[in-house]
């Protein structure tokens, strides 16, 4: 794995991803207070830039006495999909609404205010194309 500083912590947004370009892919970064995860730029339900997207609390429901009552769970950060609104949890990249969509993961740490991204190597054959390609 190639480990690639990609931004200051402070650079990030706190509402939603930054794109970065590493090693020739597109990454979006995202931040939940001093935490960082980052994520292939690519959304498993259309292919969308899933790294532009917003970040916000998730919403959740419940049926009681036959009623539906919705509300924000403010322990769960999600990271929506700006082309269809697909949620997906921003520490783990599962998707909400259906856990068989997993977004593409790579480790991501801080260290001394900077944030650094780790990329399996690749071959020319083998990287994912930027996208416009």
């Amino acid at each position: 794995m190639g480990e690639h500083r990609v931004a200051l912590l402070d650079e990030l947004p706190l509402d939603r991803g930054l794109v970065v370009e590493v090693d020739g892919r597109a990454v979006g970064v995202f931040r939940l207070g001093d935490e960082v995860y980052a994520y292939l730029n690519v959304c498993p339900h259309q292919g969308g830039p899933v790294g532009t997207g917003g970040l916000f609390p998730a919403i959740r429901g419940e049926v009681r006495n036959r009623r539906l009552r919705e509300y924000h769970d403010p322990d769960t950060t999600v990271i929506a999909c700006p082309w269809h609104g697909w949620e997906f949890d921003v520490r783990t990249g599962s998707c909400l609404a259906d856990a068989s969509r997993q977004l593409r993961a790579f480790p991501a740490t801080v260290r001394d205010g900077e944030v650094f991204v780790s990329l399996p190597q690749t071959t020319r054959a083998t990287a994912e194309p930027k996208a416009g390609r």
